[in-house]
């Protein structure tokens, strides 16, 4: 038997679990944000003896004279599941109580049409099909339109869509009209160079104030919105709709960005583009990023300056558009807890610029912050300590790869957090140099104004030709490479001129002897090296040794050109005698410390490089062991083929790449295959917002 429903009136405002329908709960929504709404009120299940009634009399008072418009909605319609948009009927400048009845009247008789019916076929047996009529003030617009928070069509967030015409936004939807086309960043930083470039019939302010509407409206609802809106003579933003965009793809630019929406929040690509230039992929980001974010806060926390019981989320290292950025407004922790730590030098050792508006809103009592200073100094004067202990930590770690899927999974969950572990002593050693470093500038600049150039080239030129480097550091393992093949003319010039797969039979066969032994020896302390080395997705020199031939032949062919020869024991006395004597005086007193610290920080990179490769090894077995059921697989590292058993979950191995770490326990546990389909969507895009 079909349920009945009450008729009643009631006012917009008043809404509260009653079936008003998509349009009346989304104007309440927009109400309730402090958005201009047209005076509305709602007639739920309407029957036609309602409008007889005394409370509807009342309730047309109410929104006194001049045309109205009736809209009805389906108490099914515009809502989350399903939309039921553009199914039912809008009577527009309705004029007259008898007018006004007789569209309602038309609105009832529509709620039983046969194409309703036909379309509510599709949607869940137990809806509730019935409708409510909305009727409002009609605006007399001078402008209208729509404005949909993310991109319909190309599905990204980051840019909202706005069409606009003259008159009523009735003449846009139905298509009598060709509308002013507007693509808008999401937070509205190209406004007035589109009002500018185009012949708008908005003003800068309103537009401001229609993206401002839609953030509201998108925060509010929690997904993106579909909004329609008028302004009248008066220049006046009223709001006609709101309701959610059902028809997004879950894969998109921004879908694994770590803040979401709209924030006052400052970020730089700073030297964090430089560690993990371009884009990366969703597992690095769940992994690796997850490790050196977790690293940081280990440091902030011996300088007082953030708990780690705090830390819900990625707090200095972020990601939007795939890419990684350093929040610099959050790395304002250090100023507000810890004396001595100013804000400047703070973004100086992250970026090349200083913003003076960027510092933190309060400072914690100076007492505290002077105790925090202290463990800060006392953390790091400890930089020996922890590379003793992320060496060992480094040398017994291991991924075993021999196991099930299920259990190679969870040992590489319990992988992740030795390797958190590692990063934090990783970065409390590698502080202890930037600190030393920040601490020559200061005694350069006498904190009186901000590092030039020429500062840093006067201390870079002290912190050079480090002994005990060259065995941690690739770059200047390579660099010596180079050096060797070019020291053999003959060789160097045939090297330099065939192919990389050519050139490397010849450097393992047909080289002088010391150049093969150094190439090897290459291999063995830097072959989990590479050039992107904290991206999961990226193959280790070991196993493409070509790409490392490239490299070289690089270095060999360009490098004696752009390589300057100095006597560097020379060159640090002369920089030194450049400085007043009390500074010369504290940088020879400081000098020896600080070059211990940058050996420190290069072998300490890479041993966490190395716990990285090893968590690279383990999520390509469990790779191999979730692409196929049984037959053999290339790896397309290696190039070795693998036996593999069980149900197929990938479809290759680089679909892994492409899940976050808990989405591939997910699969593994469910054998859900719309993860794939996720996963293939995010590979395809990667490369878009690689530019």
């Amino acid at each position: 038997m079909e349920k009945k429903f009450k008729s009643k009136i009631i006012r917009l405002q008043e809404i509260g679990d009653d079936p008003a329908g998509g349009k009346a709960h989304g104007l309440q929504v927009l109400m309730k944000l402090g958005l201009s709404v047209p005076d509305t009120f709602v007639i739920i299940h309407p029957e036609l003896a309602i409008l007889d009634d005394q409370q509807f009399l009342s309730s047309m008072e109410q929104l006194g004279d001049g045309p109205k418009a009736v809209r009805s909605s389906a108490v099914s319609e515009d809502g989350y599941d399903a939309s039921f948009a553009g199914q039912f009927e809008s009577y527009l400048n309705v004029s007259g109580m008898e007018e006004i009845k007789s569209a309602i009247q038309k609105c009832i008789e529509t709620a039983s049409s046969s194409r309703v019916h036909h379309y509510s076929q599709h949607r869940k047996a137990d809806a509730d099909l019935g409708i409510s009529v909305i009727v409002q003030n009609m605006i007399p617009s001078q402008v209208a339109g729509v404005l949909f928070s993310a991109d319909p069509v190309s599905h990204r967030r980051d840019k909202m869509i706005m069409n606009v015409v003259k008159g009523l936004g009735e003449e846009l939807v139905s298509g009598r009209k060709d509308a002013h086309h507007f693509e808008i960043n999401q937070n509205g930083s190209d406004i007035e160079e589109l009002i500018c470039s185009d012949d708008s019939l908005l003003t800068i302010l309103q537009m401001k104030e229609l993206i401002s509407g839609a953030q509201l409206a998108e925060t509010a609802y929690g997904q993106p919105v579909d909004m329609e809106w008028a302004i009248n003579i008066d220049g006046k933003v009223n709001w006609l709709q709101a309701r959610p965009i059902t028809t997004l793809n879950e894969v998109h630019y921004n879908e694994l960005d770590t803040v979401k929406g709209g924030s006052n929040d400052v970020w730089t690509l700073g030297n964090i583009g430089e560690m993990m230039p371009g884009v990366i992929t969703p597992l690095t980001y769940s992994v690796v990023v997850d490790t050196i974010d977790y690293g940081m806060c280990v440091l902030a926390e011996k300088a007082g300056a953030f708990s780690l019981r705090k830390r819900k989320n990625y707090r200095y290292i972020q990601m939007f558009y795939n890419r990684l950025f350093i929040n610099l407004t959050n790395m304002m922790d250090y100023p507000k807890h810890t004396w001595l730590n100013k804000p400047e030098n703070i973004q100086l050792a992250l970026s090349v610029e200083v913003n003076p508006d960027l510092k933190p809103e309060r400072k914690v009592f100076i007492l505290k912050r002077i105790v925090n200073f202290f463990r800060q100094s006392y953390t790091i004067t400890r930089a020996g300590r922890n590379l003793n202990r992320l060496t060992k930590i480094a040398a017994a770690f291991n991924v075993n790869t021999d196991l099930p899927r299920h259990e190679l999974y969870e040992e590489l969950g319990l992988a992740r957090m030795i390797v958190c572990k590692g990063f934090g002593h990783h970065l409390i050693t590698s502080g202890q140099s930037g600190s030393l470093y920040s601490a020559f500038m200061g005694i350069l600049t006498g904190n009186k104004r901000l590092p030039n150039a020429e500062d840093h080239h006067l201390v870079t030129i002290l912190l050079t030709d480090i002994p005990d480097i060259e065995s941690a550091d690739a770059v200047k393992s390579l660099e010596a490479l180079s050096i060797m093949v070019r020291s053999h003319s003959s060789f160097a010039g045939l090297f330099i001129n065939i192919s990389p797969e050519e050139a490397l039979r010849k450097i393992q066969e047909e080289a002088p002897g010391e150049i093969t032994r150094f190439f090897n020896d290459f291999l063995v302390r830097h072959g989990h090296r590479c050039v992107r080395e904290s991206e999961l997705r990226e193959q280790p020199w070991e196993e493409n040794q070509e790409h490392l031939i490239q490299l070289l032949q690089s270095k060999v062919k360009f490098g004696k050109i752009q390589h300057q020869e100095f006597d560097i024991k020379e060159e640090t006395q002369k920089t030194l005698r450049m400085l007043p004597f009390h500074k010369r005086f504290i940088f020879r007193a400081l000098l020896p410390s600080a070059r211990k610290a940058v050996a420190r920080r290069e072998i300490s990179k890479a041993l966490a490089i190395k716990m990285v490769n090893e968590l690279r090894k383990g999520y390509r077995a469990l790779a191999r062991l979730m692409a196929d059921t049984g037959s053999q697989i290339p790896d397309q590292g290696s190039g070795i083929r693998h036996q593999a058993s069980g149900i197929s979950l990938l479809d290759d191995l680089d679909q892994i790449y492409f899940l976050t770490h808990d989405e591939i326990g997910q699969l593994i546990i469910t054998d859900d295959q719309t993860l794939l389909t996720k996963a293939n969507r995010r590979r395809e895009l990667l490369p878009e917002t690689d530019n």
